[in-house]
């Protein structure tokens, strides 16, 4: 008997009626490998340094950030301007009401501050914390673990980088 994929268009009546043996793919069933022979160039320095310096994230103790969360608390810290929600959702390209919940997760961790704008008191701002400056110090003490490099932090090697 051929097992045939479930297409997304079927209805569900006759979904429902399709044995569990027809919906799941051959070789998939307990017992059958399925095979794993995937052809992939070769690995990227960037990707390899990305993904060990998350997994070094992943593993040490305390709350893991969300890929939002992190660019946001990076954007952050790693420009020297005032950031306002807008200047981030604009930075990042994604709406305000979704850096606002982002920001709200960075106050609860303490890794960002909220501050009023005292010429405009419509703005928000968002202030670096302590917290947020010994996070940032740890993560950038990871990125240079995981690139082999144990040159000591320093912030304006960050900036002349960037320019």
């Amino acid at each position: 008997m051929t097992r045939k994929a479930l297409p997304t268009s079927m209805p569900r009546a006759r979904a429902a009626a399709m044995s569990h043996s027809e919906m799941v793919p051959k070789g998939s069933r307990r017992g059958h490998a399925i095979p794993t022979v995937i052809q992939t160039p070769a690995t990227d320095p960037r990707l390899e340094f990305l993904r060990e310096t998350l997994t070094a994230l992943v593993r040490r103790d305390g709350r893991d950030l969300t890929a939002r969360q992190l660019t946001t608390f990076l954007a952050i810290y790693t420009h020297e301007d005032t950031h306002t929600v807008s200047s981030l959702a604009d930075l990042m390209n994604i709406s305000r009401p979704g850096v606002t919940r982002v920001m709200d997760r960075l106050v609860q961790f303490d890794l960002i501050a909220r501050e009023e704008d005292r010429e405009d008191r419509r703005r928000v701002l968002a202030r670096r914390t302590l917290r947020g400056l010994q996070f940032f110090r740890e993560l950038a003490g990871m990125a240079r673990e995981a690139s082999g490099d144990e040159a000591s932090f320093d912030p304006q090697a960050i900036k002349t980088a960037r320019n």
